[in-house]
């Protein structure tokens, strides 16, 4: 497996130590309930319409409208696929 370094500014690591934080939180709360609270709070904190919307950049109007397949990949298989097909160390 290979390994990524990014390097991050002040400000930048801030953002993600204030995000873990939350993170962190939500799982605590999250453990505290039971089964069927967790999946309540799931289905009240999702997207209730597709993820979709255009912007428009340099005159040209793009539309962007994503879709989830519950048999794809996950997103960490897929970024670890991505960074070994490009990556040669």
């Amino acid at each position: 497996m290979s390994t990524v370094q990014i390097e991050l500014s002040e400000k930048e690591w801030e953002i993600v130590e204030e995000v873990w934080e939350k993170v962190e939180q939500e799982i605590a709360y999250l453990a505290t309930l039971s089964r069927e609270q967790r999946l309540a709070w799931f289905r009240e904190h999702q997207y209730s319409r597709p993820i979709s919307f255009e912007r428009e950049i340099g005159g040209t109007i793009y539309t962007v409208n994503a879709r989830f397949s519950e048999n794809a990949e996950t997103a960490e298989k897929k970024v670890n696929r991505i960074l070994n097909q490009n990556i040669t160390l």
